[in-house]
């Protein structure tokens, strides 16, 4: 039987665009003069847009006020998050969990800035009971308030409590695993790639749109 509270994350979970989000600050960074090296490309893609322009203000010396380049690189990102594509599966899973009365949840590190608009554009704002960012809690992944709060948010919608039997959470980042996994909720790990070794916080690990698909039927 499927859950009756389902908790996704949103990049890279929902939609393959860790490249796009990498694109946006280089394409940005290059009008201002500055190269992005090649081997902070992990670390962007933990780091929400403050911490990263954080790190360019240490390491590159970005001059660049932290609300102005946050809204270059939204700009930038927004005028072409259309060619993001869904990951595999997802039209299909969020449709079954709609069919089957789940309610369903955004949590993610990322700013509302950045992902309201991509649901919006990708057409599935309307699947989920709220979104849940950056703006909404005081720690990030992979601290498990994130997800604890989410709880909380849903139960207030449901007016009454949830138990944490009744919820999962999907991921793609081992981050996010363990900090579902530290809020005591069922995890299934869609990894980034294929051969990532998979989080030992994992209640399941998988790659493949098959494997995933028959995953959630199989709850």
């Amino acid at each position: 039987m499927p859950p009756r509270f389902v908790f996704w994350d949103c990049d890279n979970t929902l939609v393959e665009n860790a490249a796009m989000h990498w694109q946006k600050h280089e394409t940005t960074l290059l009008k201002h003069g500055y190269t992005l090296p090649a081997d902070v490309k992990r670390t962007f893609y933990h780091n929400n847009g403050n911490q990263n322009w954080q790190w360019l203000v240490d390491n590159l010396g970005l001059t660049i006020p932290c609300d102005d380049y946050l809204k270059e690189i939204d700009s930038w990102y927004h005028a072409n998050v259309h060619q993001v594509p869904f990951r595999g599966g997802i039209p299909w899973a969020l449709n079954y969990f709609k069919d089957n009365s789940v309610k369903q949840c955004v949590v993610t590190n990322a700013r509302r800035a950045s992902v309201e608009p991509m649901l919006d554009v990708k057409g599935i704002a309307p699947y989920f009971e709220f979104t849940w960012c950056k703006e909404d809690y005081a720690n990030r992944k992979p601290d498990p308030t994130p997800y604890l709060s989410a709880i909380d948010k849903m139960a207030e919608l449901v007016g009454h409590a949830i138990a944490k039997d009744d919820c999962l959470a999907i991921e793609d980042d081992p981050y996010g695993v363990t900090a579902a996994h530290k809020a005591g909720i069922t995890v299934i790990q869609r990894r980034l790639v294929r051969d990532e070794a998979p989080s030992p916080d994992a209640t399941l690990s998988l790659y493949d749109e098959d494997d995933f698909v028959n995953a959630l039927k199989a709850l």
